[in-house]
């Protein structure tokens, strides 16, 4: 079990065991695919650092200094001869039916097009601003509806190196089979009621800066090398549409910052060789669905993950080392509520479908709160299959206990210095099904003291017959091992890899009266976030059992609802897809 209790690093397996071959993909970084692409980065950067001097002065919106069509540059106002492009010499360029070479400015430019229009170059990008002497880049893409701006290039097909705004009701369509489809030097949004279709050689869609997609339409954003969307800030999500975002071989969605997605947002991630969502901060999802398929992490999120009223699948197969981890925060939370609907699932040698890990005591972390919603947590050694052989036999056919695989459905785990992990389990529906345990909670220190506890509040443990939450201890190397899991039997185990332990458990709200509805002045239950006990309390087997005709009142902001096992019933109402099953993860060799 030692693997499941160290500091987990990016490229570790999943459980936290520390692999010393280094991720060589990772450590080459943006090198990977072609040098050109770090020589182009480099010169991108030495392009920033001449235009400090001019991003300090305050600039006054103007208008384009010059553009150039097809290769041709023009100072004044000018018009193709067919009428399919025209210039009105200030910030304005218009696009109507246009089939011809690249697009290009410097300041600010507005394209608006109507029909049907093809952008088309090589070794140079098909549409692209660049700062001018008086004004930085500005980039608005802006269509009617029914209208199309198809770009294609060798190089970046749509570059800014200032901000970038697509906005209407028409669609992009942009596609680099050399680097990046849209390449955003500062900020840039996607909004309106249009489409948006990137296809990259490198990244799909990316942005040194914020990243925001409120569009009631559909993006697409695929990559071959790199990310479908990736941003070095923040991503924001909403506005009632589809995102769509893939990557051949790295993140489907990547943030330096937080990623936020909302207001009935539709996203869906899948990568084929990375994790499919990371965020070096946290990740949130309210009132929205996620679907995600990943290698190795379906979402990582650094700095907490919280699904708020969502509907969310992850999946995570087996990655270079055999580990995968569903849903994964270090230095946080995971807290589900009001209503989400979660099915996870992971698959490896080393996996689980919730885990959360802490080891630092200046940060906050290593707890899992579930409460008003249903979670299916499934982690596996063998999707399908009968699960690890728990015994390995040797050559004299004497049996030892050499554990084989280590797979737990959630797992919280802290250690020495910080506020013990906790899994808070209140008026909620969870499956949790594991190899090796279905729900572990677990703290290390030096001196026994700290204790990992799983907390029940509201709900009862319906499977296995008989079972509750007993505690775990064992000293290894000098370090206490001390929580809880869920088991039957009176006595403390030391060992998950036993049958007292339960490898699968269902945990429910008991079936409750119609509630009355909502009181003028009531208001929204304070949070279920239940305290932790502190370092050195005495560990307690906290199995709430609640009444038949137990009613809560109360109304939660996202649902309107009165009635938390109301919530529940609602949740299991709209998740018969979760009933189903997981979804067969393809195997790779």
């Amino acid at each position: 079990m030692a693997a499941l209790f160290t500091t987990p690093k990016r490229n570790d397996t999943t459980a936290g065991t520390h692999v010393a071959e280094p991720d060589v993909r990772r450590r080459i970084g943006l090198a990977h695919g072609s040098w050109r692409r770090v020589t182009r980065r480099i010169v991108a950067g030495a392009v920033c650092a001449l235009t400090v001097s001019s991003l300090l002065m305050p600039s006054v919106s103007l208008a384009a200094e010059w553009v150039k069509v097809g290769g041709n540059k023009y100072n004044t106002a000018a018009s193709g001869e067919a009428g399919t492009w025209s210039w009105d010499g200030a910030d304005d360029l218009k696009l109507n039916n246009y089939n011809g070479g690249e697009i290009q400015a410097a300041g600010k430019l507005n394209v608006n097009y109507s029909g049907t229009n093809i952008v088309t170059a090589e070794w140079i990008e098909s549409i692209n601003v660049s700062h001018g002497t008086s004004e930085n880049a500005e980039l608005n893409i802006q269509g009617d509806e029914g209208g199309t701006l198809s770009v294609t290039s060798t190089e970046d097909a749509i570059l800014s190196t200032g901000n970038i705004n697509i906005d209407g009701a028409g669609s992009v369509n942009a596609t680099s089979t050399g680097f990046d489809a849209i390449n955003a030097g500062g900020d840039l949004a996607i909004k309106g009621s249009g489409n948006v279709n990137a296809t990259g050689a490198s990244d799909g869609i990316r942005a040194n800066g914020n990243i925001t997609i409120d569009d009631s339409g559909a993006v697409t954003a695929r990559a071959t090398k790199d990310k479908g969307i990736g941003t070095d800030k923040n991503l924001t999500i909403k506005g009632d549409g589809t995102v769509e975002a893939s990557s051949a071989d790295g993140e489907a969605l990547w943030s330096g910052g937080n990623i936020n997605i909302s207001d009935g947002s539709q996203v869906k991630a899948s990568s084929e060789k990375d994790a499919a969502v990371e965020a070096k901060g946290s990740l949130a999802a309210t009132n929205a669905s996620l679907n995600v398929n990943g290698v190795e992490y379906g979402v990582y999120a650094h700095k907490g993950i919280t699904l708020d009223h969502a509907n969310v699948t992850v999946r995570a197969g087996k990655g270079r080392y055999g580990g995968a981890i569903a849903l994964f925060t270090y230095q946080d939370d995971i807290v589900v509520k009001n209503g989400s609907t979660v099915d996870a699932f992971a698959e490896g040698e080393v996996s689980a479908a919730f885990s959360t890990r802490n080891d630092r005591p200046n940060e906050k972390g290593g707890h899992i709160y579930i409460s008003d919603s249903v979670v299916k947590a499934i982690a596996r050694y063998v999707e399908n299959g009968d699960g690890p052989t728990p015994y390995s036999e040797n050559q004299d056919g004497e049996t030892s206990p050499e554990p084989q695989g280590e797979n737990i459905g959630i797992i919280a785990q802290t250690s020495e210095g910080i506020m013990p992990a906790t899994i808070s389990i209140v008026r909620s529906k969870v499956t949790a099904e594991g190899d090796t345990a279905a729900i572990f909670a677990l703290a290390m220190s030096a001196d026994g003291k700290a204790i990992g506890t799983i907390e029940i509040e509201g709900s009862t443990i319906l499977t296995p017959e008989g079972a509750k939450v007993i505690d775990y201890r064992k000293l290894r190397d000098g370090i206490y091992e001390a929580g809880q899991t869920i088991g039957t039997g009176d006595t403390t185990v030391d060992s998950l890899y036993i049958k007292a332990v339960a490898k699968s458990t269902t945990i429910a709200p008991p079936e409750v009266a119609k509630p009355e509805g909502p009181k003028p002045d009531e208001t929204k239950p304070a949070e279920s976030k239940q305290d932790p006990k502190p370092e050195g309390a005495k560990t307690t087997k906290t199995v709430a059992v609640a009444t038949t005709k137990a009613k809560t009142t109360g109304t939660l902001a996202a649902t309107g609802d009165a009635s938390g096992a109301a919530i529940v019933a609602a949740a299991l109402a709209g998740t018969a897809a979760i009933a189903a099953g997981a979804v067969v993860i393809r195997k790779r060799s």
